[in-house]
């Protein structure tokens, strides 16, 4: 059983849905429109289900039983199209949430390059599996970073037409112990988070993710702010609240449980602490022994818990002495009674602060981006997990 790439809800095996691709008569579909986050006008369905208990082998192809096309599977629950032959792998679904100006973007545009300089050290390719994906990910975010080499413009709330992150960036890794493996990326808007409609259905698949990321950074802490003063330069826009977000967010997922990657973005600013005059926080960041003053890089397949586990343990300290312990405690102890499955960790996508919407004269130099996506990747059984302790 596989996951849908849309809402991320399990696939029922004994059950199919399919959808004329047109030109039959088409109507606004209410399910795959509250899914969406925006109106989703389509064309007719039809079902195949399994009845009884016994041997059942659905069609491999179902015609539109007016215009005679080939139709395409749909979810079932949420009726957005399934790419072509997505019950035969496996998927990892992964969604990504932070406030406003935050880097989720950026991350995002970073992490896909250097998961496919992972996979090349796993004799395998990155594929994208939907040619939208692919679109999505060469115009909205590689263009931007790698071509125009600029910070990338805010993501569009999902109820504007077109929001380009409304289509989940699937991943094909290749075949891993014989079975198609599928990383899917939804990326959101921190507006969308901040702010969330009344209907949240478009959020949903916050609640069924096999791993949510989500990024904060450390400049929007008032305490932080003040010491990074002079130390980097201003951003021209101003982070969104994380502690908001982070409320909105476990609102959503309510009573369900993903694992949760608390990731303190944009790194490299508080790695400028190592000169600062205070020397109780030159003496932490300039400490070469540090596990966030390393990086494994994308050469490490496996997913060492030994270091995560370290690097897990040094940024919670960080927060409580950077005055940001509501994140731990948001983890750790909330109000529903029990603590989230989460892990800490810190990266820094583009290794220094952007010039006003220019990358740094450096360029793009990317710190622990792969960690999160080892994390998860390894939680669900596709890399391999060690440890470095003996």
């Amino acid at each position: 059983m596989t996951n849908c790439p849309h809402c991320f809800s399990p696939l029922d095996p004994d059950l199919r849905l399919y959808r004329c691709p047109g030109p039959c008569e088409s109507s606004t579909d209410p399910v795959a429109s509250a899914h969406r986050g925006s109106q989703v006008v389509a064309f007719t369905t039809q079902g195949s289900k399994r009845e009884g208990k016994g041997p059942w082998n659905p069609p491999p192809s179902v015609s539109c039983y007016r215009c005679r096309k080939e139709a395409g599977e749909i979810c079932p629950v949420c009726h957005l199209e399934l790419p072509r032959n997505w019950r035969a792998g496996r998927a990892v679904c992964v969604a990504m949430a932070g406030a406003r100006a935050t880097g989720k973007s950026v991350y995002l545009a970073v992490v896909v390059k250097q998961l496919e300089q992972m996979l090349q050290q796993m004799n395998s390719l990155l594929r994208f599996t939907t040619d939208e994906g692919r679109s999505t990910y060469t115009t909205n975010y590689e263009a931007h970073l790698y071509g125009q080499r600029e910070i990338m413009p805010s993501t569009a709330p999902a109820n504007v037409a077109n929001a380009y992150q409304a289509v989940p960036m699937i991943i094909s890794l290749g075949v891993i112990n014989g079975v198609p493996q599928y990383l899917v990326l939804r990326d959101v808007a921190g507006e969308d988070l901040e702010r969330p409609a009344g209907d949240q259905t478009y959020l949903s698949y916050f609640r069924r993710a096999h791993a949510v990321l989500f990024l904060f950074d450390p400049s929007a802490v008032p305490s932080v702010r003040e010491l990074l003063r002079g130390i980097v330069p201003e951003q021209l826009m101003q982070p969104g609240d994380p502690v908001r977000v982070l409320h909105n967010l476990l609102s959503i997922i309510g009573d369900s449980s993903p694992p949760i990657a608390m990731i303190l973005s944009k790194f490299d600013t508080l790695q400028e602490l190592g000169v600062h005059e205070d020397r109780t926080w030159s003496t932490i960041m300039a400490n070469p022994g540090a596990a966030f003053q390393r990086d494994p890089g994308f050469r490490e397949t496996a997913y060492d818990s030994a270091d995560a586990e370290l690097l897990h343990l040094e940024v919670r300290s960080l927060l409580y002495l950077l005055g940001a312990q509501s994140f731990v405690n948001a983890m750790e102890n909330p109000h529903r009674g029990r603590a989230y499955d989460h892990q800490f960790f810190s990266v820094s996508a583009l290794g220094g602060a952007a010039k006003g919407e220019q990358l740094h004269l450096h360029g793009i130099a990317p710190f622990r981006c792969l960690d999160p996506l080892r994390w998860a990747l390894a939680r669900q059984g596709v890399i391999p997990a060690k440890s470095t302790v003996s």
